[in-house]
């Protein structure tokens, strides 16, 4: 007998012996990734909040009170960072919201608009936060280069285009590693997301519509 048509049938016979999963089996399993892949990004979320807070307890608030006083930054630096605490609080908390609706209910068709608002919610949290990196350094280097210290240590000659020029590619640096940490550290789970999202669409195809 011909090798293929020896590996066609012996395939066949095992394709047979192979366990058969249902559509609502294949569903509960990707419920059951999806919760987890969830409750992960609500963990991860906390403790990228509550770490660097535990590190701020150590912190010279005097000097740093100081310093942002001294600059006339004082009024923004408790503005900015109330509004950045409220915003990040909020999105754990819509995380852990995200959580309990994924875990709660299986229906694919719900199952797959929480998964569409889990990830729009991670997004949107990212780019908040990319997007403090600029205001809070672009404003605060701006008044540290208009101080009269700054410019007396400046090198005679230099000019400030070339000083901000620098800034802005430094600043951008920054932002584009702090990106790519939160691709590393939320993307690997956002990838693992949108594939359960598209096997609920292979699985239950237009029950889902």
């Amino acid at each position: 007998m011909d090798q293929l048509e020896l590996l066609k049938k012996n395939w066949k016979k095992l394709d047979h012996t192979l366990p058969k999963l249902s559509r609502e089996e294949i569903s509960n399993l990707i419920h059951k990734k999806s919760s987890s892949i969830v409750k992960w990004i609500f963990i991860i979320s906390l403790l990228e909040f509550i770490i660097p807070n535990i590190l701020l307890l150590f912190a010279d608030f005097d000097k740093y009170t100081t310093e942002t006083r001294a600059l006339g930054l004082l009024n923004f630096s408790i503005i900015f960072n109330t509004i950045t605490y409220i915003v990040i609080i909020y999105f754990i908390y819509r995380f852990y919201k995200n959580y309990q609706s994924i875990s709660a209910d299986s229906n694919p068709k719900v199952l797959m608009q929480n998964i569409i608002k889990t990830r729009r919610s991670v997004k949107h949290y990212i780019w908040f936060n990319l997007a403090m990196i600029p205001i809070i350094s672009l404003v605060t280097l701006y008044k540290k280069f208009s101080t009269p210290d700054f410019l007396e240590k400046l090198p005679e000659g230099t000019s400030m285009l070339l000083v901000w020029f620098l800034t802005f590619v430094l600043v951008a640096v920054i932002v584009t590693l702090t990106w790519l940490f939160y691709r590393l550290l939320y993307g690997i789970l956002l990838h693992k997301l949108k594939k359960n999202y598209n096997e609920l669409v292979y699985s239950n195809g237009d029950d889902c519509g």
